[in-house]
Formats: C-alpha cells, structure tokens, sequence
C-alpha cells in the first residue's frame, strides 16, 4: 500500500484545540475560525446538547456528536474550508479519528494542547462556575470543577506523551496572547 500523499500547501486545515475545561478552547477555536474564509468553528459539545434527550444517556449522545462531527469535517475539507474545534480530548482514539478523517478529505490537521497551570486553571473554573458565559457551561460545571485542576492538567500531560506531534501551546495568559502563540505555531 504506497504512502498517503503529502496535502498541499494550500489545502484546507483542521485545528484542534485540545485542553482541559476552562482553559480557553473554544474561544480560541471562534475566533481563529472566524479568520478563515468560511471557516467551521465545530463545537462538539453543542452538537451533543442539540441532540434530542441527550442527557438521558450522556455516552451515546457524546459518540453520536463525534460522528456527527466528522461528517461536518469531511463536508468541509471537500468543499475546501477549513476547521477548528476546541475539545478536552484525554484520550487518542476520536483524535486519531478526526486526523484520518482529516488526511483522507485531503486536509492538512494540527493538533494544538494548551498547557494551563493547575492554579490559573483552578481560577478559570471558580470564575466560570460563579458566572458561567455559555449555556453549556451550567452543565459542565457540574462534571468538573477547581478542586480537579490539577487532575485536569495532568491528563493534558499524559496525553502529550502519547501525541508527540501535538503542538503544546502556553494557555496561562489571556486569550489574545495565546492566541497569538496558537497563530505563530500553526502557521505554515
């Protein structure tokens, strides 16, 4: 079975923005979507939520947003945009997924970890626990809160070391400095 072939340089790229709860993800993933030409901030995590009776069985609600998710991608790599989603992902297998996915639509991926601090983090979620910005944070908040951050920043870690690839990015400033990180790191 020969090689795949390198995507070009100006093919459509997928982003993820992998990192744990509160660490800036899907802010990020907006607004670096918003600078691609019909760019897809993919929310995971809102597909799920449309869902009917998804919090009856939060397992399969969650493998049906994936699939759905990639369906989403493939659409927009063959119609030439590009993607971006922000997701805790502390595990390969669905990353694994979206890069096959990714390659196959003939997209370039890059995998982005943000690297948040267990005390900024810690900060971040009693912040967003006391006025939470998006819906989907009341929910959230009731699966993670600041007494996991450290938990939390460590899966980010042992996931690293599985993916040697991913791009680590400083998530510890504010949102226009990471960013700005993010940009210079992804660019090709």
């Amino acid at each position: 079975m020969p090689a795949p072939e390198e995507p070009r340089p100006d093919a459509p790229r997928v982003v993820l923005i992998n990192g744990a709860p509160g660490s800036g993800k899907s802010t990020i993933a907006a607004l670096l979507a918003a600078e691609m030409p019909l760019g897809l901030a993919l929310d995971i995590d809102q597909l799920k939520f449309s869902l009917g009776g998804w919090s009856d069985d939060l397992n399969a609600a969650g493998l049906q947003a994936r699939r759905l998710a990639l369906a989403l991608v493939r659409q927009q790599l063959l119609d030439g945009h590009g993607v971006v989603i922000g997701q805790y992902l502390a595990r390969t297998p669905f990353i694994e997924q979206l890069e096959q996915t990714t390659v196959a639509s003939g997209g370039r991926f890059r995998e982005v970890v943000l690297r948040v601090a267990p005390a900024t983090l810690r900060q971040r979620l009693t912040g967003r626990a006391e006025r939470p910005h998006r819906p989907e944070h009341q929910h959230n908040n009731t699966l993670v809160g600041p007494e996991q951050a450290e938990e939390l920043t460590d899966s980010m870690v042992e996931l690293v070391r599985l993916r040697p690839h991913a791009l680590v990015v400083d998530g510890d400033g504010d949102i226009g400095t990471t960013l700005g990180r993010i940009r210079e790191r992804i660019t090709p």
